[in-house]
């Protein structure tokens, strides 16, 4: 299976398969253009696009296959909802009368998972659902772009989506690594993700943009300020809200390297461990940095 993650600066392209219970990576590429990424979650030019892609895949040999794709970017809708236990069609009519316009129901593509089964005080059953949407006209692109490389299209996720795959699964064999209670950063680059887990269940997110004009030289003391304010922030947030849970550690994934060098300052800041997000033995094929990095498109090997 080949992942083809996208966002508003990079593409990424994963080659490898999920057996045996774990994710087998046997390649992975971080495409320096982005020509063909996302702008306002649509990608911006579909020949340039599916040239670079193809331009990936022919001088690294890989074989047109089966293909998920990811989108990530500040704007991805991924909102908590709590809806009647209902089938599904009735459930995204809840969902499509709740949150779009009869124009934004006909241009848009709903879908949504269920976190959890809950027993309201009148004694019925309700769902917590996390929902996303995204417009038919860039799933249209992805679906053509891949026809026209000879893949595959088959799922369509999105990266706040295949992280909680990625950390529900330290659930099944690395239990240990990780605490109890804990907040994901999420960094990248422009913008940062911010998701609170509790027992590998994700219970609460949000994203924020970071003002930066040169991703290549970035102002550490600028992002020490925004990271710490931001960790704050939610922290408090979530434990007023939750009386008996405490956030004990702070993971860092994504771009991580580029913080290195404040993940002390940033512990100091916050009071608080701050490290990279561990690698888990469910992933073969790359090094602690390299799964930071690829994070999010390995998620998308993962199937609930």
């Amino acid at each position: 299976m080949i992942c083809i993650y996208i966002s508003d600066e990079k593409i990424k392209l994963i080659d490898g398969g999920f057996r045996g219970g774990k994710i087998v990576v046997n390649s992975f590429y971080d495409i320096s253009t982005t020509a063909g990424s996302l702008e306002t979650g649509n990608i911006k030019d579909l020949m340039v696009f599916t040239q670079v892609l193809q331009d990936c895949m022919q001088s690294n040999n890989i074989k047109p296959t089966i293909a998920t794709y990811v989108l990530d970017n500040s704007r991805i809708a991924f909102r908590e909802m709590i809806v009647p236990d209902v089938p599904d069609n009735k459930i995204k009519k809840v969902i499509a009368s709740e949150i779009f316009s009869d124009s934004k129901v006909a241009n848009n593509t709903l879908d949504y998972v269920i976190v959890d089964r809950i027993k309201t005080e009148d004694k019925k059953f309700k769902l917590k659902i996390l929902v996303t949407y995204i417009s038919n006209d860039n799933i249209d692109s992805l679906h053509t772009s891949g026809m026209e490389l000879g893949l595959s299209p088959s799922v369509l996720d999105v990266a706040p989506n295949t992280i909680s795959k990625l950390i529900e699964r330290y659930s099944k064999t690395d239990k240990k690594l990780l605490e109890d209670t804990f907040l994901l950063l999420d960094f990248k680059d422009t913008f940062i993700s911010l998701n609170v887990f509790d027992n590998f269940k994700s219970q609460f997110s949000k994203s924020s943009v970071l003002y930066v004009n040169d991703t290549s030289n970035f102002d550490m003391e600028y992002l020490l300020q925004e990271l710490a304010s931001s960790i704050n922030s939610i922290v408090r947030y979530y434990e007023s809200r939750n009386e008996h849970k405490e956030i004990k550690a702070v993971y860092v994934t994504g771009n991580a390297a580029v913080l290195d060098e404040i993940l002390q300052n940033l512990a100091d800041s916050v009071n608080m461990m701050v490290s990279h997000l561990p690698l888990p033995s469910f992933v073969k094929g790359m090094s602690l940095m390299d799964y930071n990095a690829f994070s999010c498109a390995l998620g998308a090997f993962i199937r609930r």
